[in-house]
């Protein structure tokens, strides 16, 4: 008697006169030919129980004659990672849509480690149904992967655009892409400047002239008191228009107006006209993370804030772009409002097939270019 473990829950138990698939929470009870899943006798045909038949869409509690049965199989399936042993139902007695009935599966990740024991099942039971042909067939080449679904560029965020080389192939994932700022920012930061600037002069005016000049200052109130403070607070007011105004413009000066994703070189980098503020290797990229900020009660989604940012590999984030202005329809084309609204909060892997918004779909296009990493959806309530 030999017995070959199938996997955690079955087994099979085979000799020159029998061949039986048990379950193997069933041996608690006695050993009886009800409680195994199939069993062949020699000179008999192939019988199971009703679960053997739930599961392979078969006639309750059944037997396939010997004569019936053609061969038996043994494949390797890329699908399920595992040997499958199945028998073969000759032309005429296949009553079914498909000849082959799978008898059990040895599960194999790595394709060697229990070939030999599936074959030495496979060879037994062949032996018992009456010597019929036993085929082997050795795994074939893996199929290619199904190709990751991407929406067609340009994709606009906000004040960003995420646009490839004219000239790429319209049919694969384009080598390299290129996030490219609105000029709008740059007006709206110097408006900002200009804006803060008038005030800051204003205020300073109108201190020092309340100081150098004896002018009939207003009341403030129970807050201040005293009147003459009010020039003061002008001048510290200025200040703060002044060191507003720094800031605008080292933004202006600073912050990258592209980035260009590459997998020609395998890197993102930042450039602010053609000087390079940063850049990272994808090896280093451990993950794409996109960041949304969705109105939580909105007959059409509403996104308050946008970010990508770049996973490290040694912990920490690099953000790619971010959009603080609202966007009122950032769905693609096709995207019912109502399931979108449906959607978990929280963070997540985002599986391609599922990027619903402008958004998703500029990380899924990075991740893709930076050889495929994985994207995480963090998506939050206001």
């Amino acid at each position: 008697m030999t017995e070959i473990t199938v996997s955690d829950n079955f087994a099979v138990e085979y000799s020159s006169l029998h061949w039986r698939l048990t379950r193997k929470s069933d041996r608690e009870e006695p050993r009886e030919e009800p409680n195994a899943r199939v069993t062949v006798e020699a000179g008999g045909g192939f019988r199971y129980n009703s679960s053997f038949a739930n599961m392979r869409g078969l006639p309750e509690e059944g037997e396939i004659a010997a004569d019936d049965i053609a061969a038996v199989t043994l494949g390797w399936s890329y699908k399920t990672d595992a040997w499958q042993l199945s028998v073969l139902l000759s032309p005429d007695a296949a009553a079914r849509s498909s000849r082959g009935c799978e008898a059990l599966r040895f599960w194999d990740p790595d394709r060697t480690a229990y070939v030999q024991d599936a074959k030495n099942v496979g060879l037994a039971l062949a032996r018992i149904l009456g010597n019929k042909p036993f085929v082997m067939k050795p795994p074939e080449e893996a199929p290619p992967p199904e190709p990751i679904p991407l929406a067609d560029l340009p994709l606009d965020i906000g004040i960003w655009r995420l646009q490839a080389d004219a000239a790429a192939d319209p049919d694969a994932p384009p080598p390299e892409m290129q996030f490219v700022r609105s000029k709008s920012w740059a007006r709206a930061k110097m408006r900002q400047i200009a804006w803060y600037g008038l005030l800051a002069a204003l205020y300073v005016w109108v201190a020092v002239a309340s100081i150098s000049h004896e002018l009939a200052l207003p009341n403030a109130g129970t807050l201040i008191p005293d009147p003459q403070i009010l020039p003061y607070l002008g001048m510290g007011v200025a200040v703060l228009l002044i060191l507003l105004i720094v800031q605008r413009v080292w933004q202006f000066l600073r912050e990258p107006d592209a980035i260009l994703i590459s997998s020609y070189e395998g890197s993102v980098i930042a450039f602010r006209g053609r000087q390079v503020r940063w850049k990272v290797n994808a090896k280093n990229v451990q993950s794409v993370y996109v960041s949304e900020l969705v109105k939580k009660r909105s007959r059409r989604p509403t996104v308050y804030h946008s970010e990508i940012n770049l996973h490290l590999v040694k912990g920490g984030f690099r953000r790619v772009m971010a959009e603080d202005r609202k966007l009122a329809n950032p769905l693609l084309r096709g995207v019912d409002p109502l399931s979108e609204q449906s959607r978990a909060v929280g963070v997540a892997v985002l599986d391609p097939k599922q990027a619903s918004t402008d958004l998703q779909a500029a990380a899924v296009h990075i991740a893709v270019c930076l050889d495929e990493k994985t994207v995480w959806h963090d998506r939050r309530y206001k």
